[in-house]
């Protein structure tokens, strides 16, 4: 599938390096593009509409890969002629199967619904403690606990921000969380999928980031995002162009943090001119150049591809 400035938005998980080989994006390691279709906006009247309406109910109906839910290998132009039929067979048998192993850990979310909405709001933002117990103990984070996360997350948005998320989103997620591309459409609800991954991986330890293209969308997120992860205990960090930086360094240890892709970059190359360890702003653990954490990108095709022509 070819991106564009026109392109659906997309939002990626920086897992690996990216190139850009003849106006495409590919991956330098298995990275994957994955097309999910949902419903509408998850935002409804009651919470028993957001459930008869689940988007999983028409993205997944019958499994038609074909128009709904199908891994969309990228385009390559030459290189396509290089690969072997059989490959493509191979790589759009292995997404099919991703997919269904990915509906399997959706019906185990949906069975743990009706134990969280039982929860009170005290006993709700207690679970984020029992989450980061259980990760520094060694429990594996793409386990059982990614499940109790997410159902954990979409009970907080619906109290918080009466949106729940559809099962296609919860799919939408996991992709995210596995470190792949996944592309939804204007309106499908990519700016709440996004508090799943952040917040799960905010509870190893690591900071979260939310990167968008400009100060109105990242205010805009932590402003509404933000409320979810601070129902559940998690501190949020906003990013503007016009802070100091004393503010840019309280909101950068924050477990989550919004912040457009230039004043990120610009930030970090500030830190290598500094001439003294009070003028960096970003963690400490960053001073070797090694990121230590967990980053979704918003509107990847225009961060990844267009803004990057042209360095910050």
């Amino acid at each position: 599938m070819k991106l564009s400035c026109a392109a659906a938005a997309l939002l990626t998980v920086i897992g690996s390096q990216y190139q850009e080989i003849n106006g495409f994006v590919t991956p330098s390691t298995s990275t994957s593009l994955f097309s999910i279709t949902s419903t509408p906006t998850a935002t409804q009247s009651t919470k028993s509409t957001a459930k008869a309406t689940n988007g999983i109910n028409s993205a997944f109906a019958g499994m038609n890969h074909v128009q709904r839910g199908n891994r969309i290998p990228l385009q390559m132009g030459i290189l396509d002629d290089l690969l072997k039929k059989g490959d493509t067979a191979s790589r759009d048998f292995t997404g099919k199967q991703y997919l269904n192993d990915l509906q399997i850990r959706v019906d185990r979310i949906n069975a743990l619904e009706k134990s969280v909405e039982d929860l009170d709001d005290d006993e709700l933002a207690a679970k984020s403690d029992g989450f980061r117990q259980r990760l520094s103990k060694g429990e594996d984070i793409d386990g059982p606990i990614l499940e109790e996360a997410f159902a954990t997350v979409r009970e907080a948005a619906w109290r918080v921000l009466e949106q729940r998320h559809y099962d296609v989103q919860l799919v939408a997620g996991m992709i995210l969380h596995d470190k792949q591309l996944a592309e939804m459409a204007t309106g499908e609800g990519k700016t709440l999928v996004a508090t799943l991954p952040t917040y799960l991986n905010a509870l190893s330890g690591k900071t979260s980031f939310v990167i968008t293209v400009n100060d109105y969308l990242a205010k805009r997120d932590a402003e509404k995002m933000g409320q979810v992860h601070r129902y559940l205990g998690l501190t949020v960090g906003l990013v503007q162009s016009n802070m100091e930086e004393d503010d840019r360094r309280k909101a950068y240890e924050c477990d989550v943090v919004y912040v457009t892709n230039s004043e990120l970059g610009f930030d970090y190359l500030r830190d290598h001119l500094a001439l003294s360890t009070d003028q960096l702003v970003l963690p400490q653990k960053w001073s070797e150049g090694a990121f230590d954490g967990f980053c979704v990108v918003d509107e990847a095709d225009s961060v990844l591809i267009d803004e990057a022509r042209t360095p910050l």
